[in-house]
């Protein structure tokens, strides 16, 4: 059996058994309301008021189903309310007068002239009146299925790109420790033949600065005031590398404490400029951080490489990546072949 067949079943099961549930309360009231509690006159009230509950239901289940389909209660609210009230009352006022006619008329035995007057003309309106609220609390019961339906796919849509999203950030972020680590163990190696003293006080900063990589390895944003920390001591480890070769400025304050950003993207951006330019005491890197119109600037001199080793392809891109997961703005690149600057929005 198909999945709509197994649909249309369950709604038509759904269907009777709410027009049983509305048959009853009314076969129970018109028994109150005419006072008469024996079994023949509950019947009778129970078998009137299937015929109108089952005439009306089922009628205005399908335009509401048709309707639905035409125009969604989500997205064309205004069209669907219209399109219902216009259907609901052409079907309903000659299906009550049509009903009404069998159950007076040929069951009844009523006088077929006086359908359209006296007492009748009440009796139409009471009938039409009660049967399109019946067919309003139809309709809006419609509406309800249809709104909790779209709010849950919806949910389920955010959740599934809320999941991914996080997938993609954790895998972004894990691709940095290795990375970080990579380069500083390259820099160590070159000082522990060359220096070894050095090489030993860059260890134990090296372990600090690692310290607060492993710490923000499971945040999405942090302080700027405390990555601008973090690149002064990571600078202090490159200027144990390469001495007077590497001059850098970075400001001891922020405009506001509360300002964020991407963890170490200072760093991914401070390690990129010392490996695509040419760092000696005639050709010195100078790097200047600032804040400014909303964003953090990283610039650099440029003096590049004439040969440069194989790229890992994880700074800028990682960088612009775990941006593009977090906020609208841009990550801002700016070459003018004298100046390479990034701007990392705040």
């Amino acid at each position: 059996m198909k999945d709509n067949e197994v649909y249309t079943i369950k709604n038509l099961k759904q269907a009777i058994v709410l027009c049983l549930k509305i048959t009853a309360a009314f076969g129970l009231f018109f028994s109150i309301i005419f006072g008469d509690f024996t079994l023949k006159s509950i019947l009778w009230s129970m078998g009137v008021s299937a015929i109108y509950t089952f005439g009306i239901g089922f009628g205005n289940g399908f335009i509401n189903k048709f309707l639905s389909m035409r125009w969604s209660w989500i997205t064309q609210t205004n069209q669907r309310v219209w399109a219902g009230i216009i259907a609901t009352v052409l079907y309903t006022v000659p299906v009550v007068l049509g009903i009404n006619y069998i159950v007076f008329i040929l069951i009844n035995g009523n006088d077929a002239s006086l359908f359209f007057k006296g007492n009748f003309i009440w009796i139409h309106l009471f009938y039409i009146i009660l049967s399109l609220g019946i067919s309003t609390f139809l309709h809006a019961k419609g509406f309800m299925q249809n709104w909790k339906a779209a709010m849950t796919s919806e949910t389920t849509k955010q959740e599934i790109v809320a999941k991914t999203e996080t997938a993609k950030f954790e895998s972004l972020k894990n691709q940095l420790d290795p990375h970080f680590l990579f380069n500083s163990l390259n820099v160590l190696t070159s000082l522990i033949g060359e220096n070894p003293k050095q090489a030993e006080r860059f260890t134990t900063k090296l372990s600090k600065i690692y310290r607060y990589v492993l710490e923000q390895r499971n945040k999405e944003l942090i302080p700027l005031e405390e990555e601008l920390k973090f690149a002064n001591a990571y600078m202090d480890l490159l200027a144990m590398r390469f001495e007077e070769a590497v001059k850098f400025t970075i400001p001891d304050t922020v405009s506001n404490s509360e300002l964020k950003i991407v963890p170490l993207s200072l760093q991914l951006l401070l390690e990129n400029a010392v490996k695509h330019n040419v760092v000696s005491t005639t050709k010195p890197l100078e790097i200047h951080i600032f804040e400014k119109d909303g964003y953090v600037h990283i610039q650099n001199n440029i003096n590049p490489k004439e040969v440069l080793g194989k790229s890992t392809k994880v700074g800028l891109r990682n960088i612009a990546d775990r941006y593009g997961l977090l906020t609208n703005k841009n990550v801002l690149i700016e070459n003018n072949h004298q100046l390479f600057t990034v701007s990392l929005p705040l």
